[in-house]
C-alpha cells in the first residue's frame, strides 16, 4: 500500500518492460486529497534526478463520468522510502571529518 492507493509490479506490454504501477481509488472523494496527489505527480514530472522515480505515463478512463480513479505508471525500483529508511537505522549517524587545509 502506497500513498493514497495500492502499488504493485506490472509488465507494460506495449514496451516490454517491468514497472510499478500505482491506483488511486475515488481521486475526488476529499478536494484535499486530491491537491495533494495533483502536487505530487506535479513534483515527481518536474525533478528529473537519479534519486527521485520517474513518471512513465498516467492513465484515466476513457470517460469523464467514469473518472473516480486514476493509474499512474513509475519506472520499476528495488526499494521504497520505507526500506531505505529501516536500513538506515542500523546504521547511525555517521561520524564527522574535519579537514584543515594549510598552505
Amino acid at each position: 500500500m502506497g500513498s493514497y492507493g495500492v502499488v504493485c509490479a506490472v509488465v507494460d506490454m506495449h514496451i516490454k518492460e517491468n514497472v510499478t504501477m500505482k491506483k488511486i481509488n475515488d481521486i475526488f472523494e476529499y478536494i484535499s486529497d486530491a491537491l495533494c496527489i495533483l502536487r505530487e505527480v506535479k513534483l515527481i514530472r518536474l525533478l528529473r534526478h537519479l534519486d527521485v522515480v520517474e513518471i512513465k505515463n498516467i492513465m484515466c478512463p476513457p470517460f469523464t463520468r467514469e473518472f473516480k480513479a486514476i493509474y499512474v505508471v513509475f519506472e520499476l525500483i528495488e526499494s521504497d522510502l520505507h526500506q531505505v529508511i529501516k536500513a538506515n537505522e542500523d546504521i547511525g549517524t555517521p561520524p564527522l571529518t574535519f579537514t584543515t587545509i594549510t598552505s
